[in-house]
């Protein structure tokens, strides 16, 4: 065998191994980022499911609309965005707006890590779509609030952002349940009650 031959045959293995190893560290990586969206999708759920942010949620559902009724609320709110001294408030329009901040604060960060392609947008509109939406419902007319009286259109848009793919990932999807795959039949034995006016 002559030594040009040699020659060749080592230079196409070189090129084999190289390819080869290129192949395995691009199989290697995809790994790498499936396991990190799964590590990730891990840690909103427990974020999610954290006491602190379940009692802030709950506190929100059920006291924030009635609160921004109130113009003490609101002054409140606004002292806090515009950093004047704070008026005398109760104790629970306190826990109330740390609550907002919570919540708020939570879904602006996953925007950000969404938009930043951190964490995989379809994965993560997929299982909480419906959160999201439901969480900016609530919180609406909050954000509304704070920009006004901190002539602020920043605060929170990436909490904005967020809902606006959940809510077109909605839209264009319906159900997430992949098509062409038989459903069961859930029952529900119990009558169901009419749905809430609008605006309720």
């Amino acid at each position: 065998m002559s030594l040009e031959l040699v020659n060749t045959f080592g230079t196409l293995l070189t090129v084999a191994i190289i390819a080869a190893t290129a192949i395995a560290a691009m199989i290697q990586l995809r790994h790498v980022r499936a396991g990190n969206q799964i590590n990730a999708m891990l840690s909103i759920g427990n974020q999610f499911d954290a006491k602190e942010f379940r009692d802030a949620m709950n506190l929100i559902g059920h006291k924030l609309a009635t609160a921004l009724e109130d113009p003490a609320y609101r002054d409140y709110v606004t002292a806090r965005n515009r950093r004047l001294p704070l008026p005398v408030v109760s104790e629970d329009y306190r826990s109330l707006v740390d609550a907002v901040v919570l919540v708020g604060n939570t879904y602006e960060e996953l925007g950000i890590l969404v938009k930043k392609g951190i964490i995989d947008r379809d994965i993560f509109l997929d299982r909480y779509s419906w959160t999201i939406t439901g969480a900016w419902h609530r919180l609406e007319n909050a954000v509304g609030w704070a920009r006004a009286v901190a002539d602020e259109p920043r605060i929170w848009e990436n909490f904005e952002y967020l809902t606006v793919l959940a809510q077109d990932y909605a839209r264009g999807r319906g159900s997430t349940y992949p098509a062409g795959v038989r459903r069961l039949n859930v029952p529900c034995p119990w009558p169901v009650p009419p749905p809430p006016a609008k605006g309720a």
